[in-house]
């Protein structure tokens, strides 16, 4: 099993280099956060260790902590007449292995189709989707990896493209100190139709995270650093001391959950780069900073979040999961 995963990491990185090329990237839905508990923490999380189903969505090793038979809907507001859903399902194959089967969709409603003139002569609609199996298997009681291969599809009025990509995770976690530790490769793979001719490439992202809850407090912290595959020496070279650090903190996620008992959490988070992108220099504003609660009892599971990923628009995100 372990050799199957590095042969599959090879041959999606080696099918990723050759059909996304520089042109651009699209498929941007995908970078969207799923699990209300890891937009609470910043928008993204690869490394906590939960009965979450979501999880799995932002790194598929955590599959393995999800409990089997679990039915899962989420639901996002995004921008104005837009939002994005997402649905899975799992299900135990094993002792240490799990399989699910998801969905992750944004729908941007109608608009208006205009002629050159600017006469409008109807509608139209757009939408992104992507369809997903994902698998996870314990190599030990404290190592679990696991895989997630994506069908995806977009359309936009008269002009569509299918892509093809593969999620790899790794995650570490030991009960007796209470700490996590993850790596992911987020979208290996590449378009197989293009909308114009053109080989656009999809989000690929190489994320790591650390999670660690503290032994007499019920609080977790949680790092996750994000695109570490983007990294460029002349950043550093050209800027001046003053700006170094903040070509650095961009990279981070930070969070922290407390847990006033077992089956809930009140979570905050903070994005250095969603700070950075989305910040009003008119005016000191919330952007960057996220919040989020959940709650689990009887196999019903029930989070909410709230935070910023455009600048036009706050979201509000709602996860219900049930056991059937």
């Amino acid at each position: 099993m372990k050799r199957g995963l590095i042969y599959l990491f090879i041959l999606c990185h080696s099918v990723g280099n050759l059909l996304a090329q520089d042109a651009g990237s699209t498929f941007q839905f995908l970078q969207l956060p799923v699990s209300s508990h890891a937009a609470a923490l910043g928008g993204d999380n690869t490394s906590i260790v939960e009965d979450d189903i979501t999880l799995a969505f932002h790194n598929p090793a955590l599959l393995a902590n999800a409990s089997g038979n679990t039915l899962n809907l989420n639901y996002m507001s995004y921008l104005q007449r837009t939002y994005v859903a997402s649905a899975a399902y799992n299900m135990l194959v094993g002792e240490r292995s799990e399989l699910a089967f998801g969905a992750h969709y944004l729908n941007f409603g109608s608009m208006k189709n205009t002629d050159a003139e600017g006469n409008v002569i109807g509608n139209f609609s757009a939408k992104d989707m992507a369809l997903m199996t994902m698998y996870s298997f314990e190599f030990t009681d404290r190592i679990s990896g696991g895989v997630t291969g994506k069908f995806i599809y977009s359309n936009y009025e008269q002009v569509y493209s299918l892509a093809l990509g593969v999620d790899l995770g790794l995650n570490y976690y030991n009960p007796e100190t209470l700490f996590s530790a993850s790596v992911v490769v987020r979208n290996l793979g590449g378009q197989v139709k293009t909308y114009d001719g053109i080989h656009e490439s999809i989000p690929f992202n190489l994320l790591v995270g650390f999670s660690k809850e503290l032994t007499h407090a019920p609080i977790r912290l949680s790092l996750t650093l994000t695109d570490l595959d983007k990294w460029q020496a002349s950043d550093f070279y050209n800027s001046s001391d003053d700006s170094w650090k903040d070509i650095l903190l961009k990279h981070f996620i930070i969070g922290a959950d407390i847990l006033p008992t077992s089956n809930t959490y009140v979570s905050v988070g903070y994005n250095f780069l969603l700070r950075s992108e989305l910040k009003n220099n008119a005016k000191r504003s919330l952007e960057g900073f996220s919040i989020g609660a959940g709650l689990n009892v009887n196999r019903i599971k029930i989070g909410v979040s709230y935070g910023k990923y455009h600048v036009a628009a706050s979201s509000l995100m709602m996860n219900f999961a049930v056991g059937i």
